[in-house]
């Protein structure tokens, strides 16, 4: 905006050429939005002004100054009124964004040269560019069919199916990506014309929508989840449509559950859960008696039934199982598990249960139906059950029998937490049995024995005793079985930021440096450094650096030909 129009277009002008009352009005019509539209053609601003009608207003900008008038009353085409203020302000602003986009990036500048073209040279741009993109003629062919009156649910239902084509055999990233980002354009207009359509035609797309993709993804590996934005458009989509119905809560509740049990149900939002709102109460307790219906109807599920068998019961129980839990309806929690009781997992949850409701006596007869359900050789819920039979010990008064199988679970597991909880056990209820001990001496020897672990992720019993000396604060048997036995680094590191003394600690730090530098990987040197800075922070004496020094030289000389290492090491160690 040149200097002279800034002077022209002043506040201190325009009230001049207004007068003060009306000048106040016209800032108030400015930014209330009111100026609906304004072109400038050489020295002519035109615009159009909401008031109480719609006021046409005619501006002209010369060396002289600024003029004009409008058509209301109050102008009569000669005076400078509200209207005029208002659509000079608009002038202002927009010439005033014009001179900071002009100066902006390359963004900026291209929209500061597509606002100064003229309607009609815009138009021809950017149906040029519409045209040679198949992408962009999709969407705008179908904004155009919306606003001109010419969209129907047919037309889109064609567009859909042309959207996701079948049997295409795609497995390379391009090509899926490229698939997707073709049927996205549909789907986000689908999405945006949806409001348009009546409820039940908007559903009907939205389903043969899902449909179709469900089918293409068939033949596609969208191993990348390309199509997860489609997927998500569609099911924010169907919620909000399926709000829109007008049906009965039976109706509604009947077309849910058929979803929900159809061979393409992953293509919708969880049920019942996603359309709470949409169902309301009524709606919910007629899905649930759907489920109900179809869960009466079946047998109990037989002993060594196959997956997806027993899937298909899942789905029906897990909602109606749901809904007792939050009614606290036990007696509907324990028929739902009664009918999957063949399975040990399902016994024991329904033992859980019992003790959430504080029915103890009920827990027993649950626990040993998990026992007789159990698969011939331990089971991998065995620990789960005797953790429920130690609680149901406790319930009834027998903590040294408790204890006992709180024992017996830590031999199988040799878990930390399960030793910590058998150790509360006996010091809570004063045992006489010294647990401590009985533990200490178990992997002592276990350890002499030289026996190894029984299964693969079992810990070494070398590993099993250091934690236990860890846990109960006993250094000096920690620090003499590790400088006798390997052990697993993270225990090393542990003991070795516990103790205080730094003779004691280097040699730890020493192994735990050389273990990752000989894993010759650039994490690990990064590992190995990281643990000498965390030893030095922590030294504080010169006899401690003196001997961290002399670790620093000893590690650069026998690791010299790991060129990162010691390059990184020279970094945060400058010789």
């Amino acid at each position: 905006m040149q200097q002279d129009e800034l002077e022209f277009l002043s506040d201190r002008q325009l009230a001049m050429l207004a007068g003060e009352a009306a000048f106040g009005r016209g800032v108030e019509y400015f930014r209330e939005g009111m100026v609906v539209g304004w072109n400038k053609k050489g020295t002519t601003i035109t615009a159009d002004v909401e008031g109480s009608e719609r006021y046409r207003v005619v501006l002209k900008l010369s060396k002289r100054g600024l003029d004009g008038g409008c058509d209301c009353p109050a102008s009569e085409g000669i005076d400078f009124c509200k209207h005029c203020v208002a659509t000079a302000l608009v002038y202002r602003a927009g010439q005033a964004e014009q001179a900071r986009l002009t100066v902006g990036d390359a963004s900026e500048r291209i929209r500061a040269y597509l606002q100064q073209m003229d309607k009609h040279s815009l138009v021809e741009a950017l149906q040029s560019l519409i045209e040679n993109d198949p992408v962009l003629h999709q969407q705008w062919s179908l904004r155009a069919d919306a606003v001109l009156g010419v969209l129907d649910h047919k037309a889109l239902k064609k567009r859909i199916t042309a959207a996701f084509p079948i049997n295409r055999d795609l497995y390379r990233y391009g090509q899926v990506s490229a698939y997707f980002a073709r049927a996205e354009s549909i789907v986000e207009q689908l999405a945006e014309q949806a409001p348009q359509l009546p409820a039940d035609k908007c559903l009907m797309l939205v389903d043969y929508a899902l449909s179709r993709m469900a089918r293409a993804l068939e033949t596609i590996d969208d191993s990348g989840g390309f199509r997860f934005h489609c997927e998500a458009t569609l099911q924010t989509l169907h919620i909000q449509t399926v709000k829109r119905l007008d049906w009965a809560p039976e109706k509604l509740a009947a077309y849910l559950y058929d979803k929900a049990f159809s061979d393409q149900s992953d293509m919708y939002p969880e049920m019942p859960d996603a359309y709470d709102e949409a169902l309301g109460e009524a709606g919910l307790a007629a899905y649930h008696a759907c489920l109900q219906k179809a869960w009466d109807a079946l047998p109990a599920l037989p002993a060594g039934t196959g997956w997806s068998e027993r899937f298909r019961y899942l789905r029906l129980r897990d909602p109606l199982l749901k809904r007792a839990e939050a009614n606290g309806d036990l007696v509907a929690i324990l028929a739902l598990y009664e009918k999957t009781a063949s399975d040990e997992k399902d016994c024991l949850d329904a033992a859980k249960a019992c003790i959430a409701h504080d029915a103890w006596d009920r827990v027993e007869p649950w626990l040993q139906r998990a026992a007789r359900a159990e698969p011939k050789g331990r089971s991998r819920w065995d620990n789960e059950r005797q953790q429920l039979q130690v609680r149901l010990l406790l319930h009834r008064g027998e903590p040294e029998d408790a204890a006992r199988l709180q024992w017996e679970i830590y031999q199988q597991t040799l878990r930390l937490e399960d030793y910590r909880y058998l150790i509360q056990l006996a010091d809570e209820n004063r045992l006489s049995v010294d647990y401590r001990q009985r533990v200490h001496d178990w992997l002592t020897e276990w350890l002499h024995n030289g026996a190894q672990p029984r299964f693969a992720w079992e810990p070494a019993a070398a590993n099993c005793l250091l934690q236990v000396h860890l846990e109960e604060g006993r250094l000096n048997e920690a620090l003499a079985l590790c400088k006798e036995r390997e052990v697993a680094a993270n225990l090393l590191h542990a003991l070795a930021r516990t103790l205080t003394d730094t003779s004691e600690r280097l040699p730890l730090y020493r192994r735990l440096v050389r273990s990752h530098v000989q894993r010759t990987n650039n994490d690990a040197y990064r590992q190995a450094i990281a643990l000498l800075q965390e030893l030095h922070d922590a030294l504080d004496d010169s006899d401690s650096h003196q001997s961290f020094a002399a670790l620093l030289e000893e590690v650069r000389s026998e690791f010299k030909q790991k060129r990162n290492f010691i390059k990184w090491l020279n970094e945060a160690f400058p010789a």
